[in-house]
């Protein structure tokens, strides 16, 4: 089964983007205007290498709740 994965549009104060699985009831999953899809995968391991794909010179990083 494929979920679905969103970046945060927002940085953190440290400057890194969080990757989030919103099929999953994530305490952090931030607010649908500052979502951006990132697509369905089967793993979190596969969402975050799409993500750092499309920003290459972005920090970004799984959530440490939901990926």
């Amino acid at each position: 089964m494929m979920d679905k994965f969103i970046i945060n549009v927002n940085a953190q104060a440290n400057g890194v983007y969080e990757v989030h699985n919103a099929s999953k009831a994530c305490e952090h999953l931030p607010k649908a205007e500052n979502q951006n899809l990132l697509g369905f995968f089967a793993t979190s391991e596969l969402a975050i290498k799409r993500a750092k794909m499309n920003w290459p010179r972005e920090k970004i990083k799984g959530c440490v709740c939901c990926c």
